[in-house]
């Protein structure tokens, strides 16, 4: 692939990240202001939310597919446009099966997003786990963001929120059409078929690694709030500081990691964050106080936040697009699975017991890491001729 493409498809995946990461990231606080305007109870928030679970999943597996048959450029100009149509959809209606759907729209969107820039970073950037982890900074950048624009907009009116993250949708679907993306489905970028990846151990293992650490940073952010309302640790407002702080921790781990530290064994790499977040999270159990709880969310925040990016870059070019939409939507099930399984330790023993649920998860993220690398160190990961090492 010529130097100048390359850097062009780079250029659009950081500012669709950024996109992304803004409209994935707003759907949460916008379920709240939708509650409060149509009264809204708790079972269509849920329904809601688990409508961009699954709008998620489903263009993830979509992506990957059509990607084959139609070519990327289609395939992501179709589905992008669910940011937009669904953050418009929300802005006019207030019909709860409606609102199911533009929130689905918006999750397909945001699977689109991921999906689509794991592979133009695969295929275009020299160092793959630095080109990974500039692309989710942007992405927890704009998670980042999100709560500040929502606010600023909201003083204008209440639809306005909504207004802005529409026209942000468009914005991310014009990135992508300026983006020339390829226009017909290509083989991977070292020259092997789409399907190979189903003979690859090292694919299972890192699919295996991303479930769990989608169950453990979901599960997390989802349920720390009120885990440190019903423990007492922080009361009132101050218990959403820790969006803040685990977002902030991500994304100033990503970018070290990209631009600070030269990771040349992404295996070894892994399994170490994956053991620091094990240590932090029973940390984090244990805090009493609120300074304490939040400097040791702050360093679970900086021990998870490289794990996606460096085990989606440690698949190698051999990852096609079908990679892709496989590895990510399979994973992705993780994040529907252990927010409710949370949920219900929580309401049979307490909300510390949900809590140590998690654990489980985190563990599983670990002693996958580690198989990774033992299969890794024996030469067994590459099955195939182009299962290669990154």
């Amino acid at each position: 692939m010529q130097a100048l493409m390359r850097r062009r498809l780079m250029r659009c995946a950081y500012r669709t990240m950024l996109l992304g990461g803004l409209l994935g990231s707003s759907s949460g606080v916008v379920m709240s202001l939708l509650q409060d305007r149509y009264a809204l109870g708790y079972e269509w928030g849920g329904v809601l939310l688990a409508a961009l679970s699954v709008g998620n999943l489903l263009s993830g597996f979509t992506t990957g597919m059509l990607t084959v048959r139609r070519g990327m450029r289609n395939t992501t100009l179709l589905l992008s446009t669910g940011g937009a149509a669904g953050y418009f959809a929300m802005a006019l209606t207030g019909n709860p099966w409606l609102l199911v759907l533009a929130f689905g729209l918006v999750g397909a969107a945001k699977g689109c997003v991921l999906n689509t820039d794991s592979v133009l970073v695969a295929i275009s950037a020299e160092d793959r786990t630095q080109g990974m982890n500039l692309a989710h900074s942007r992405f927890a950048l704009g998670s980042l963001v999100c709560p500040l624009l929502i606010a600023a907009l909201g003083l204008l009116h209440w639809r306005a929120p909504m207004i802005g993250l529409g026209l942000c949708g468009c914005l991310l679907w014009l990135s992508y059409y300026a983006g020339r993306l390829p226009r017909r489905a290509s083989r991977t970028a070292d020259g092997g078929g789409q399907w190979d990846f189903f003979h690859s151990r090292r694919f299972w293992l890192l699919t295996a690694v991303l479930f769990f650490q989608n169950c453990t940073e979901i599960a997390v952010t989802g349920w720390m709030v009120t885990y440190f309302k019903d423990t007492g640790i922080l009361s009132g407002t101050a218990g959403q500081l820790t969006v803040t702080v685990i977002w902030g921790a991500m994304l100033a781990a990503r970018l070290v990691i990209a631009l600070v530290l030269h990771i040349r064994n992404g295996f070894r790499a892994l399994t170490l964050m994956t053991a620091c977040c094990i240590g932090a999270y029973l940390l984090l159990l244990q805090a009493e106080t609120a300074v304490s709880a939040l400097v040791l969310l702050f360093v679970f925040g900086i021990s998870i936040a490289g794990v996606n990016p460096t085990a989606v870059a440690s698949a190698g070019k051999s990852l096609s697009s079908a990679g892709v939409g496989v590895m990510l939507p399979a994973a992705g099930v993780g994040a529907i699975l252990m927010p409710y399984i949370t949920g219900l330790v929580a309401s049979a023993w307490g909300i510390h017991a949900g809590m140590m649920s998690i654990t489980f998860a985190v563990a599983g993220m670990f002693v996958s890491s580690a198989l990774l690398l033992v299969v890794r160190e024996r030469g067994e990961a590459h099955t195939g001729s182009r299962d290669e090492r990154p």
